[in-house]
């Protein structure tokens, strides 16, 4: 293709691409919770949760947690927020006085008139006035409050507000909106915690920070927490992350490159042309967003650090040997087309079996956004390095790499090692392998974890959430929800509901069982087990809800086991529900696609690699030796960043997905190298002499990857830091261990080179 021609079009789709990434911020999910099938025992809960509690409950997206504040204080920033635009229903401890003041009332005012009634039976008449001073003495209630019960505890409220808090409800109605100085208000709206507007628009988000600037000028610590302040200040500090991951992996980058090729001009044009590969890639995420689902905003930072690390990767290896050809004399044209026709050749065919492997995490739930936005991002990132930089270098010349010389040198000190693991290849591989199944053995043994929110920032929302969680109980956010759906309700169904509460509220860990009917219903329907049960039967009045409230932290084994054990009681009409059993049902639904793509990728790799080299032998040893650096780098990342719960879930097959796909640039461009010397003449020396010429480059790759998802590690979202320094601990790994002592013994046995 004429290169003007070629440059137009790339001018063309960089002005279409800027247009486009500068809409990605609308199309981020924020939304970490992970869909699984409907026949799971958690999804059908869900489900009839979704169908038959769909009230108030459904659009809870707010929480406003206020520090040592009274219920009266709780009161006046009630009354703020609910004349807040699209806010519906707020619960709070005055829901509870409310509630309390509401059954009160009723028995005072049907005592007193069966007390009359009863009087002018008896022939005699006393004042209702009498009988409420006499019941006010008896229950030790203030009499001029009392006098107030003909009306409503609404109009006593808003009457005379420190009359109303005079008597405080029993803790059995306070402990869901009080505890340990902490009170909480529930704040209802009439969006979903994941609903946008067709312009991009949070609205939830939106009610969120009208609440925070109307709270403003109360002389009261609060936290506003709960789904839309965690997203809204996820996606508001979205933009500065994403910035400064791209400044600092660019800066490393250039530092990295400009060291390697001891030049000023060569990191700058390369780095000026793969820059160009991030604007593509959130060209890509709106694209996807738009058409097919809104992506996972944790996809970001490491798609910039992908894109930059193997356009770096790929820019180097064409440069290199742009660099070797001048130095052996060659003009500039003519050292370019080598360049292309042995790196390019390379480039090619890595970043096409990279590309599919990163395709292959749209195919696992939750990591579908993944796979198409960085499996789409990444040809285009070969492109530019394919055709633009060549076009530039080699104009430019050798004045690319300024202040240096083209200079061609071989490591003799890899050289070295490497004649000497080739002394002894046998003992080196069962070395290796040995200590591959030992970290293999530890890896297995650490469970996954759907924790998404112990790897926040500490964003104020999620400060506000650690401090409910502290108060309430690790669970009060995250209780168990069973979920009975019935024939129909009668006297039967709830006493064998009320046997059921019984025996889950003896169980370990269980703080509170709130269910349609007391533990001790016994076929009496009192007015506290009628309001029981109105609060816990759907719209349907056949599916009853009971919730079950732990000491455990959700996602801990302890939770497990108890939700298991629920599991076992309330077959076959109750299902359970809530962040314990999800994530439960979850991992049960995602480890089979772990296990099809942990066999099928390598699969995969070995088969083009097999096509390429034309050996079955080579290409099995080159997988293998990038399973060997995974599980080495995963067993460092397990033993340093796990918790009590495990590690999060993705972790593993990211780390997997994402090592399978760039160590494979390493196995490529180094096999391509040994193919080249050992056609020339097949001996160790040839061995030896491929791994001596691609020791700089090689290396250099490997300290461009590190660094581009080093820069990771320093990043405030564990779960991202985690990924980042997984993949920089496993492109160490494989460059100055994998590479430098098993590659050479593995090669020796597979050419069969005595």
């Amino acid at each position: 293709m004429n290169k003007r021609l070629l440059i137009i079009l790339w001018v063309i789709a960089i002005i279409i691409a800027l247009g486009l990434s500068s809409q990605s911020s609308k199309y981020l999910n924020y939304n970490e919770n992970t869909s699984i099938p409907p026949n799971y025992p958690s999804a059908k809960a869900q489900m009839f949760l979704d169908k038959y509690f769909h009230g108030a409950n459904e659009n809870n997206t707010i929480d406003v947690v206020l520090i040592n504040a009274t219920p009266q204080e709780n009161y006046e920033v009630q009354k703020i927020i609910q004349n807040i635009s699209g806010v519906t229903k707020i619960d709070s401890i005055v829901t509870a006085y409310l509630e309390y003041q509401n059954e009160l009332g009723k028995v005072i005012n049907s005592t007193g008139n069966q007390i009359i009634n009863y009087t002018k039976e008896k022939g005699e008449n006393i004042s209702l006035f009498q009988v409420r001073l006499d019941i006010s003495k008896t229950l030790h209630i203030p009499f001029y409050y009392t006098q107030l019960f003909n009306t409503t505890p609404e109009k006593i409220l808003e009457n005379n507000e420190s009359l109303f808090f005079l008597i405080k409800p029993p803790s059995s109605l306070t402990s869901l909106y009080v505890s340990k100085n902490v009170s909480v208000l529930f704040v209802y709206t009439k969006y979903g915690p994941n609903y946008n507007l067709k312009n991009g628009t949070y609205p939830a988000g939106i009610i969120s920070n009208n609440i925070q600037n109307s709270l403003k000028t109360l002389p009261l610590k609060y936290y506003l927490t709960g789904p839309a302040p965690l997203v809204q200040e996820l996606s508001s500090s979205e933009a500065q992350r994403q910035d400064i991951t791209f400044i600092l992996v660019f800066i490393a980058l250039i530092l990295v490159t400009g060291i390697y090729f001891r030049s000023i001009v060569a990191p700058l044009v390369t780095m000026g042309i793969i820059g160009l590969s991030v604007i593509f890639g959130m060209a890509i995420v709106t694209l996807v967003g738009k058409f097919y689902h809104p992506v996972d905003f944790q996809v970001i930072e490491p798609m910039i650090s992908i894109l930059l690390g193997i356009g770096a990767d790929y820019s180097v290896f064409l440069l290199s040997r742009f660099k070797e050809e001048l130095a052996k004399g060659k003009n500039k044209e003519e050292s370019a087309l080598i360049s292309i026709k042995t790196s390019g050749k390379a480039i090619l065919i890595s970043g096409t079996a990279v590309s599919l492997v990163f395709l292959s995490l749209s195919f696992i739930p939750y990591l579908h956004t993944w796979g198409l936005t960085i499996g789409f991002s990444v040809p285009i990132t070969v492109a530019l390095s394919f055709t633009l930089l060549p076009i530039i270098y080699g104009k430019i010349g050798d004045k690319i790499f300024w202040p240096s010389k083209p200079k061609f040198k071989m490591s003799n000190t890899l050289g070295n090692i490497a004649r000497l693991s080739i002394r002894k290849p046998k003992t080196t591989l069962i070395i290796a392998t040995i200590i591959g199944v030992m970290s293999l053995i530890f890896v297995v043994s650490v469970p996954l974890s759907l924790d998404f929110t112990s790897g926040l920032p500490n964003l104020p929302a999620v400060e506000g959430l650690k401090i409910l969680e502290n108060a309430f109980g690790n669970s009060f956010v995250n209780p168990i929800l069973i979920v009975f759906n019935e024939s129909q309700i009668n006297t039967s169904v709830l006493i064998h509901l009320a046997q059921i509460e019984r025996n889950i509220s003896t169980f370990n860990g269980v703080t509170q069982v709130i269910g349609p009917v007391p533990t001790n219903f016994n076929g009496t329907y009192t007015p506290q087990v009628i309001t029981s049960l109105k609060e816990n039967i759907g719209t349907n009045n056949k599916t009853l809800l009971i919730t079950v409230i732990t000491s455990y932290n959700p996602y801990s084994s302890q939770a497990e086991a108890l939700v298991s054990k629920i599991q076992n009681i309330v077959k076959p009409n109750g299902y359970v529900g809530g962040t314990t059993a999800t994530a439960m049902d979850a991992l049960d639904y995602l480890l089979p696609f772990y296990e099809i793509l942990t066999i099928l990728l390598p699969a995969v790799l070995i088969i083009t690699l097999s096509f390429l080299l034309k050996s079955v032998r080579i290409s099995l040893g080159a997988v293998g030796t990038i399973v060997l650096s995974i599980i080495f780098s995963l067993s460092i990342i397990y033993a340093i960043f796990r918790s009590p719960e495990g590690i999060l879930f993705f972790i593993p097959i990211t780390i997997f997905v994402l090592m399978m796909g760039l160590g494979n640039d390493y196995s490529t461009f180094i096999l391509i190298r040994v193919k080249e010397e050992v056609d020339k003449e097949r001996d160790i020396e040839s061995i030896i002499r491929a791994v001596s010429i691609s020791a700089g480059a090689v290396t250099a790759l490997g300290v461009i990857l590190a660094a581009s998802f080093g820069v990771l590690a320093i990043d405030p979202i564990k779960p991202i830091a985690e990924l980042g320094a997984g993949i920089a601990i496993a492109a160490l790994l494989d460059t100055f261990i994998i590479r430098v002592f098993i590659y050479p013994a593995l090669l020796k046995i597979a050419l069969k080179i005595k």
